[in-house]
């Protein structure tokens, strides 16, 4: 189980001073980034002719360390909580956003290896591989604010991409009509028509094709200035998405860690034992004056029932709370076993948003 957790706790992300974890997430982005870089070469002939082994040994190597990796996470993400039943537990893992990105990243391969494939299709399915890019989402904090933002914002983007679509159709049967007979090829239909609307609102203007009639020109003009106000809109609720996001991004810590302590609390307070103890993460430890120093799952796990279980009034009352990266310092009110209120401070360590360390501090 300690082997779980550790396999787990390096995998994951590198908490601060873990070494190893830190090692092992530059060394996967390293790899990918090698990877894309090769997916690039690859389509410059010479290379692909002159190193055309070597690539494809690097391929095998990435896909046998992008599979081991697959399997280390499916297997270990069960000491999460969230993810804590064996099957059900890793089928909801294997369908999270990070989990597909990193079976897509190497299903290519497989895909070649065991399928006879029509040589037509062996080139989109190589393209794939371009998959293991998005991998660096885990790793990499701005492509994670970049997700946040899209999915916070997609309601504002849908509506902004329905006023587009519907301009564009309204400019490109306009121009259809407008233009068909001095233009009939250039504008031949109103689907062919778009193209010209999409580059014009864009502001791009590849010139290919242009109004040539005068009415045709000033609803070019007409065109070419909305184009200009509607595509900032995107813009501008990107960019507000990502300064909210920056900012709460910089506050998120802090507000994670007092919330992991709140619900560790009110689990204390609800004499609830197995959320209490569902809540402590690694080899954790409690310590209080009274029993001294209590470490591993299970030693934790009778000092809690020993505590929450019976006609217990233990119970914790918060008066303030303050934070800094991952500890947690509370004081206010310790109702013992028997009833008895006394002042006491607490302070918590938070690894992975649950308690690795708990601390009490009281007269006794």
């Amino acid at each position: 189980m300690k082997i779980k957790h550790r396999t787990y706790e390096i995998m994951e992300r590198a908490e601060h001073g873990d070494r190893t974890s830190r090692a092992f997430d530059a060394f996967i982005v390293s790899l990918i980034g090698l990877n894309v870089v090769m997916v690039i070469v690859e389509t410059v002939d010479i290379i692909a002719q002159t190193f055309g082994t070597f690539l494809q040994l690097f391929e095998v190597f990435s896909v046998i360390v992008f599979s081991i990796e697959y399997v280390l996470r499916l297997w270990s993400c069960t000491s999460e909580p969230r993810y804590r039943s064996a099957v059900s537990g890793r089928l909801k893992f294997a369908l999270s956003g990070f989990a597909l990105v990193d079976l897509l990243a190497i299903a290519p391969f497989y895909l070649q290896l065991f399928l006879n494939l029509d040589p037509t299709l062996v080139g989109a399915v190589r393209l794939f591989r371009l998959f293991r890019l998005f991998k660096m989402g885990r790793y990499i904090r701005s492509i994670r604010i970049l997700g946040a933002v899209i999915r916070e914002k997609r309601s504002e983007m849908y509506l902004v991409v329905t006023v587009l679509t519907i301009v564009l159709v309204m400019i490109s049967s306009l121009m259809y009509y407008v233009e068909h007979e001095a233009q009939p090829e250039a504008f031949s239909s109103i689907p062919a028509a778009m193209w010209w609307g999409m580059v014009t609102l864009t502001t791009i203007g590849y010139g290919d094709v242009f109004p040539v009639t005068t009415l045709g020109k000033f609803f070019g003009i007409l065109i070419a200035m909305l184009g200009i106000g509607m595509f900032a809109l995107p813009a501008g609720i990107l960019s507000s998405g990502f300064i909210e996001a920056i900012a709460r991004d910089s506050d998120a810590p802090v507000e994670a860690s007092e919330a992991t302590v709140g619900r560790f609390v009110e689990a204390i307070n609800r004499h609830n034992t197995n959320d209490t103890i569902g809540m402590m993460w690694g080899t954790p430890s409690v310590s209080d004056p009274t029993s001294g120093e209590i470490v591993g799952m299970e030693a934790c796990s009778s000092y809690w029932t020993a505590h929450l279980s019976g006609e217990s009034s233990y119970a914790i009352q918060i008066g303030t709370i303050a934070s800094r990266e991952e500890r947690v310092l509370l004081t206010g009110t310790l109702i013992d076993s028997d009833g008895e209120p006394r002042p006491a401070a607490w302070e918590a360590r938070i690894e992975n948003r649950l308690i690795a360390e708990w601390t009490a501090y009281h007269h006794t």
